[in-house]
């Protein structure tokens, strides 16, 4: 896939980068080879319509006895994105469960909201500081200030396995974020029979959209030399205000786009109605990713058509792991979520996940019977 890099056009009402990168070439000239480009992509989806395993991320532990008087507190880098919401009610129903202290430090995205809340576990005695998604360069001076007062900090859902754990951080919960990028690609290029124009609404402010873009570009290049993917970058604490805009831009920008990818489903709350605006609903597809509830819904309104599923509640079990072995002494895992439960949601098996869908339905269930024995609470 020959890439080519157009300007940047900023929307500077809200300061949001458009950023627009682009890959085209020739199609491919002989049938049979697009034939097998195709079956690339629907290779690679189909690995993803298997429903996942539970593998224990470190040695079982009596959590209740390890965690008897500790305090765990998390910092999300947004509260309202509803990714969010699902993982802290997880968190907060597993802590109570085992029978120890667990805050979220509500915010609007705010560094120095993110700094109130480490202060305030500082001064309140807290053994962890979970901050989920947030970049721990951003509150370096806080998290040192936290770590000399004998706080453990550990960062969760932030990125994948491209990114170093730095050594100024006690652990992470890092994704396969690269595998995301790769099934996002997939499915749109299998959809489109490898007639493919995309555009990816990304976020460069997260660190794991590097690798969803690697990802996203490996399987373009290797599945679908000819066909076209933009990027658009939408900043997290403006999707609420600029995801809808940024798509009903790029979709008047290029009358030929079939396909839209907003990388993370929270985003299509606001991509949806820029393809119905534009009247494009039904021809332009849609797929992201998460398995948050409410794009579950849209899966099953046939709004979007694919959305690929993390498993939240059992993520957010996999980041109470890794908080609850810092808060003990024990060494949190490289590779705390590294067999993670992704799983494909289509039209054709969103009803598993329940009507409403359930963030912890669909995916089998193997792992909560497994964080169960992990954590000593059956027997």
């Amino acid at each position: 896939m020959k890439i080519w890099t157009g300007g940047a056009t900023a929307l500077l009402a809200a300061g949001v980068s458009l950023a627009a990168a682009a890959g085209a070439s020739a199609r491919p000239a002989a049938d049979a080879q697009s034939r097998a480009n195709i079956a690339v992509a629907q290779q690679i989806v189909a690995q993803y319509q298997r429903k996942p395993a539970f593998v224990a991320p470190g040695p079982a532990f009596d959590a209740r006895k390890a965690m008897k008087g500790k305090k765990v507190m998390s910092i999300p880098i947004v509260s309202s994105i509803p990714i969010t919401e699902v993982l802290e009610k997880t968190m907060a129903t597993q802590a109570k469960r085992i029978g120890f202290t667990f805050t979220t430090w509500a915010n609007q995205g705010q560094p120095s909201q993110w700094e109130q809340g480490i202060s305030a576990a500082i001064n309140q005695h807290y053994n962890v500081i979970d901050l989920l998604a947030i970049n721990p360069a951003l509150v370096a001076p806080q998290i040192a200030d936290a770590r000399r007062h004998g706080i453990k900090v550990i960062v969760s859902h932030f990125a994948g396995f491209g990114w170093k754990v730095p050594s100024t951080i006690d652990g992470s919960v890092r994704l396969p974020y690269y595998d995301v990028g790769r099934v996002l690609a997939a499915w749109a290029i299998a959809q489109t029979k490898g007639k493919t124009n995309a555009v990816a609404i990304v976020a460069n402010d997260l660190a794991s959209t590097a690798d969803v873009v690697s990802g996203l570009r490996a399987v373009f290049k290797q599945a679908c030399a000819g066909c076209k993917l933009r990027l658009v970058n939408v900043p997290t604490n403006m999707w609420a205000t600029q995801v809808q805009t940024a798509a009903a831009s790029a979709l008047s920008r290029d009358a030929g786009v079939n396909y839209l990818i907003p990388i993370y489903d929270a985003m299509t709350q606001f991509a949806v109605p820029a393809v119905q605006v534009a009247g494009k609903a039904g021809k332009v597809g849609i797929d992201s990713f998460n398995g948050t509830p409410f794009a579950l819904t849209y899966v099953r309104q046939g709004k979007i058509d694919m959305d690929l599923g993390e498993n939240e509640d059992w993520i957010g079990m996999a980041m109470l792991d890794a908080a609850m072995r810092a808060a003990s002494g024990m060494k949190v895992p490289a590779n705390d979520y590294q067999a993670a439960p992704l799983y494909i949601f289509s039209k054709a098996n969103v009803a598993d996940a329940g009507n409403p869908p359930d963030p912890a339905k669909g995916y089998g269930t193997t792992y909560a019977a497994g964080f169960a024995k992990l954590w000593g609470l059956t027997g």
